[in-house]
């Protein structure tokens, strides 16, 4: 009788620790699991890997975007942001009244931009991605005068742990920049104390004839 209890204890020790182990779907979601398979997702290519929508923007969308909470925003030197991004026309100052901005004889013809560019890596539910959200504005196939950008971090089980925007060439004043956006994210397995910490970046070409284009990534 005693050994006939300890076969059926052990028999539940068994099963508790394959329920631990190997985790099964569930109507209630996704599970988490185990450290070796959650990094074969975390570092697996995705089907689709990256994407862009571009289009034009209004002065207006370009100006209020750099409001956004940590936003990277760039003005001309010498130009508020509403004359940067062509709202108010550039203006001199007049020697008899210093106070009052005189408007421009003739300004040039300012256009401005906004494209959401994401790529991720990884797959469900341990997918990472990154979407940077950048309004800029240009004197049209001369020179950038504006950009605001915003970097975000998204995954179903792998949440955001920081996010940042980086000008790495070009900027205000020249025909290009490009920005370096990155994220790191902290992805947790069945095990508590055990998280994956990935990282990566994806850096973004933008030019004043309202291209965008992705020049690296990792």
């Amino acid at each position: 009788m005693v050994k006939r209890k300890t076969a059926v204890v052990l028999a539940g020790l068994s099963l508790l620790t394959a329920v631990v182990l190997v985790p099964t779907a569930s109507a209630a979601g996704p599970q988490l699991l185990a450290p070796a398979q959650a990094q074969a997702l975390v570092s697996a290519v995705p089907t689709i890997q990256t994407g862009s929508v571009t289009r034009p923007a209004s002065p207006q969308e370009a100006l209020a975007s750099g409001s956004t909470q940590g936003a990277n925003v760039a003005v001309a030197p010498g130009m508020s942001a509403s004359q940067a991004v062509g709202l108010v026309p550039l203006g001199q100052v007049s020697p008899a009244a210093p106070s009052l901005v005189q408007p421009a004889a003739a300004t040039a013809a300012t256009s401005c931009w906004a494209t959401t560019w994401w790529r991720q890596w990884g797959t469900w539910p341990y997918e990472q991605k990154i979407a940077d959200t950048t309004y800029w504005c240009a004197v049209y196939g001369d020179h950038v005068t504006y950009y605001s950008s915003t970097v975000n971090g998204t995954g179903t089980f792998c949440g955001t742990s920081w996010t940042s925007s980086q000008l790495i060439s070009g900027g205000i004043g020249y025909t290009w920049f490009v920005l370096r956006s990155s994220a790191g994210f902290s992805c947790p397995t069945v095990i508590p104390w055990v998280t994956l910490h990935p990282s990566h970046y994806t850096d973004v070409s933008r030019n004043d004839w309202g291209t965008t284009s992705e020049v690296a990534s990792n």
